[in-house]
Parts: C-alpha cells; structure tokens; sequence
C-alpha cells in the first residue's frame, strides 16, 4: 500500500511539474504582419498568438481589461513602437523591457529613401525613415527575425539550435521573394498611383514604384476637401489606379476612380484571415499592385 501511494504520489508531481518543465515561451504579438514573423522562428517551440483584431486599426485600439491581462502573461511582446501603436505605449509602460520587443529601433532596418523630384508639383508627401509599416520591406522581416532568435533563446536555451535553423531558412525564403518581387514589379515600375492611407513607402520605395498620392494620411484623419482636389489632378494627369484597404469605407474612392476612368485595387498591409504566411502577405500586395497596373496598359 505504502508502495503504490508513493508511485501515484510519483505521477501526480510529474502530472504537474511536467507543464513547468516542458512550457513553450508565450509571444504576444501586436499585429499580424509580426506574428507571422514570429511564427516562423518560433516553429513548433513557442507559441504565438496576436493582440490585434484582423479588422482593428493598430494607429488607434482600445484595450480591453483582457488584453491588459494577455500582455502581463506574455513572455515576449513583439510591436513596432508608439510610432504605429500609440495605444501600447501607456500599457507597457509597466512591463519590464527585456519582454518587449519593438521593432521600430532595431538597428540595421532599411527605410525608403526621399523620392525624386520629377518637377511635378504633386499631392504626395513620403515618409522619410519614419513610415511604421516597416515589414512591409523584406528586408526589415529578416532584420526582425534576427532579433527574435536573440530573445527566443534566452527565453528557451534548449531550442536555441531550431531557433537559428528556422531564422536561416525563412531569412533565405524572403531574399529570393525579394528577387521575385522585384522581377515582377519592374515593367510596372512608372505607372503612377495613389494609395489610401500614406504606409507603403516600405515597399513601394523597395520595389522603385510611382506613388503619386494618398487620399489620407492615416485611416483615422479625413482627408480635406482641398487635398483631394490636389490629388484628383495629379491623379488625372498620370494616374493609372487608386488602392483602397478592405476594412475602411470606399464609397467616395469610387466615386473618384469613375470620374477619372482609373482602376480601382485592393492593398491589405496587415493580411487577412486568409494568409497564413509572411511570403504570403508580400505576394498578395506584389499581385495587387501587378493586376491594377497591368490592365489598365492594354
């Protein structure tokens, strides 16, 4: 009798230090593009979930009593930076800064340069090193892959080997969609567009395209009347197609692009229910910009 309660004595501490020893590091990501990242450093090691709804704004979310409780629970916080999500900085405020990640700061990130004057006087005004939407440059996405194997092993030592296996692969994966994408775009290079909100320099400055506009500078700002006469005209002058977002309203974008005859594309920079993979992401914002601007040639 003694003998069997010591053996189940035995299985219940192992039925409860079995989690404590085989946990997998919590990352919290605040939107989708970075949880993808994640995801593919972490594998099968850590768990990855996101903060942001699909349809939520992340210039602009409420927190919830809950997300307050998801983001203390976390082992690692991977954002961008009060840059993108202002809401975050106030709730991480006190969260110890070795469990955050944010990747505006990161050394080593690529950011678009100044466009070229071409003497028009258009309504476009590019960030210049400050535009937030950062994985939309590959690049950037290997950059922040980088840092995630330095955390992830601190977190996780006995995974440091799969860490840095799965970082060399994914980094390999997007350097040759880097070379797709710029292949693809490149007989599309100098047909203009305009965008409907200003956070596709990352990849429009990384793939050389003719933005010519934007109808507001962030989705939460509603664009004067004034600006989208401005736009309007550089628009008729040299536009080709204008790009609105799945989850704002476009009625009056439509409205514009049949009084112009332009097309009317779909950019998505945070990835739908749909997309599954980072490569996934680039790919559907390269097509969509290939599709518009193609068709209107002919």
């Amino acid at each position: 009798m003694i003998r069997a309660g010591v053996i189940g004595l035995i299985i219940v501490l192992g039925q409860v230090l079995a989690p404590m020893v085989h946990a997998k590091p919590q990352l919290l990501a605040s939107i989708k593009p970075l949880a993808l990242i994640a995801q593919e450093v972490a594998g099968d090691r850590a768990v990855v979930d996101t903060l942001l709804p699909i349809a939520a704004s992340p210039h602009d979310y409420p927190l919830k009593m809950s997300d307050h409780r998801r983001l203390r629970d976390a082992d690692l916080i991977i954002w961008v930076g009060p840059e993108l999500e202002s809401f975050l900085a106030r709730a991480l405020a006190n969260i110890p800064a070795d469990k955050q990640l944010p990747s505006y700061t990161l050394p080593n990130l690529h950011w678009p340069e100044s466009p070229v004057s071409d003497g028009h006087n258009h309504a476009h005004h590019q960030h210049v090193g400050g535009d937030p939407h950062l994985w939309l440059d590959p690049r950037n996405a290997g950059v922040i892959a980088q840092v995630l194997v330095q955390k992830l092993t601190q977190l996780d030592p006995s995974s440091a080997q799969s860490y840095q296996a799965n970082a060399a692969r994914f980094i390999a994966s997007i350097e040759q969609l880097d070379q797709q994408l710029s292949l693809q775009l490149a007989p599309v290079k100098t047909r203009g567009f305009a965008v409907y909100h200003e956070g596709y320099s990352h990849f429009v400055g990384r793939y050389e395209l003719h933005q010519v506009g934007y109808v507001t500078y962030t989705p939460e700002r509603r664009p004067g009347a004034k600006h989208l006469k401005e736009l309007q005209d550089v628009l008729k002058k040299e536009g080709k197609c204008l790009f609105v977002e799945p989850y704002y309203q476009t009625d009056s974008m439509k409205a514009i692009v049949q009084s112009l005859g332009l097309r009317l594309g779909m950019l998505d920079p945070i990835g739908g229910q749909q997309v599954s993979s980072y490569k996934e992401l680039l790919e559907n914002l390269g097509n969509s910009f290939l599709t518009c601007l193609t068709d209107v040639a002919h």
